[in-house]
């Protein structure tokens, strides 16, 4: 979770976000009932603003996410306003409410990362454990679960690393290849010829890897520098293109 009391009310908001999308899909919520509870969400919209707002921190990559934040808070807005005017299309609204709620999620976990990225905390850790251990590193418990398949590797691989930015950075990766359109992902834990995580598509002979459940936030638009500065602030190289990405850890 992002530091400071600003973000714990910013999680609180974007719960009452994520309770909205459940009214408007519950088709016995009256109309009255969505006016009622404008305000509150109005509020929540405005407490998100602001917290992005005030975000940026001079770095390039905190920067970007925090500009998109205010932009999606913005959008919220939007939505709002189509409720309090009576819009018919509820299950359009709820869509594009549970898009926004999860975006802004994925947002506020970006800068959680970056925050923990200005001073990691390393130790030793298996690439193994933190593979297994992702998707619940991956900051909040929303996101969507994918299976992955999972390579461990012919030998245990020990590295020194901040495990809770390893792990949510993996997250990320498999998070860019699907949203590249990639289905079916092999991660691959490898100690030669250097430690390091690839990901990629299955190919032939993976079929009989076992199956890895991973927890995932949304790829959105200031992911790509949010990882590669995460990367950079834990000695990590990190390549990402196409069907293929790597982390190559020290």
């Amino acid at each position: 979770m992002p530091p400071g009391p600003a973000w714990g009310a910013a999680r609180d908001a974007l719960a009452a976000v994520h309770n909205l999308v459940a009214l408007l899909r519950n088709a016995g919520v009256p109309e009255s009932t969505l006016l009622d509870v404008l305000p509150e969400l109005r509020s929540s919209a405005k407490v998100l603003r602001s917290a992005f707002a005030g975000a940026d921190d001079g770095d390039a990559a905190v920067a970007g996410v925090a500009e998109c934040g205010v932009r999606h808070s913005e959008e919220l807005d939007v939505l709002l306003d189509a409720i309090g005017q009576g819009q018919p299309d509820r299950a359009g609204l709820a869509t594009g409410v549970a898009s926004l709620a999860d975006e802004l999620e994925a947002l506020t976990d970006l800068l959680a990362m970056l925050d923990r990225a200005a001073s990691p905390l390393s130790t030793e850790v298996s690439l193994d454990r933190v593979a297994r251990e992702a998707g619940r590193m991956s900051g909040s418990a929303r996101g969507r679960e994918i299976t992955v398949l999972f390579d461990r590797g012919p030998s245990e691989c020990v590295v020194t690393a901040d495990p809770y930015l390893l792990g949510p950075l993996l997250s990320l990766v498999v998070a860019c290849l699907r949203e590249a359109g990639v289905a079916a992902l092999v991660v691959r834990a490898r100690a030669l010829p250097k430690a390091q995580f690839i990901v990629e598509a299955a190919g032939s002979g993976d079929e009989a890897l076992p199956m890895l459940p991973m927890r995932v936030m949304p790829w959105v638009p200031p992911s790509e520098a949010a990882a590669r500065r995460v990367a950079a602030r834990i000695g990590a190289t990190l390549e990402l293109g196409g069907a293929r990405a790597s982390i190559t850890v020290g």
